[in-house]
């Protein structure tokens, strides 16, 4: 049998454990939600940095679509100034073998009053 001292040495070791232990629990509770609050602002620093990495994406491609669209233009440009260029040299071909047609034509008629000279006047 107990005696009411020891009973309430019994009871105040008891109740010592019992806030030890609620100490504990809140500790630990308190060191988890810190953790979960230090996890949620290191994310949110990450979201914020990956927003900014977006933006400045969106401008780089905004950016690149304005060269393409210049590019596109410049393409374009420089197809009809090529295919101009290449109907004037077809254009300056037939008519340089229209001049070279008319060149030998001229040349085989001297030939000819050449060799008809030669054959009536023997040198």
């Amino acid at each position: 049998m107990m005696t009411s001292e020891q009973r309430l040495d019994r009871l105040e070791r008891i109740a010592m454990l019992m806030v030890r232990a609620g100490a504990r629990v809140r500790r630990e509770q308190n060191e988890k939600i810190n953790i979960i609050i230090d996890s949620q602002i290191r994310t949110e620093e990450r979201f914020a940095r990956n927003e900014e990495r977006v933006a400045r994406n969106e401008k780089r491609v905004a950016r690149n679509e304005e060269r393409v669209a210049r590019n596109e233009a410049r393409f374009a440009t420089l197809a009809d100034d090529l295919a101009r260029s290449h109907n004037e040299l077809a254009k300056s071909l037939k008519e340089l073998a229209k001049a070279q047609t008319r060149t030998e034509t001229r040349l085989d008629s001297l030939i000819e009053i050449i060799k008809q000279d030669r054959n009536g006047n023997p040198g």
